[in-house]
């Protein structure tokens, strides 16, 4: 039986919103950024940047 999960998953931030790891997910929560403030989403710039700032363990490298 194959595993279904992925053999090399992204590292991932256990935060209500979760900080991007990787230069891909920081790419994707920017496009969101500049999406919400186009569309004036009051909502999604404010999960954005909480997602964007802030300290995070998994993210600097310390253990949580």
């Amino acid at each position: 039986m194959s595993d279904p999960q992925a053999q090399d998953p992204e590292p991932s931030c256990n935060h209500l919103f979760a900080h991007p790891q990787t230069p891909e997910q920081r790419t994707r929560v920017e496009a969101a950024l500049d999406n919400a403030r186009r569309t004036g989403d009051t909502t999604g710039v404010m999960v954005a940047m909480a997602q964007l700032l802030g300290p995070c363990d998994v993210r600097d490298g310390r253990q949580p």
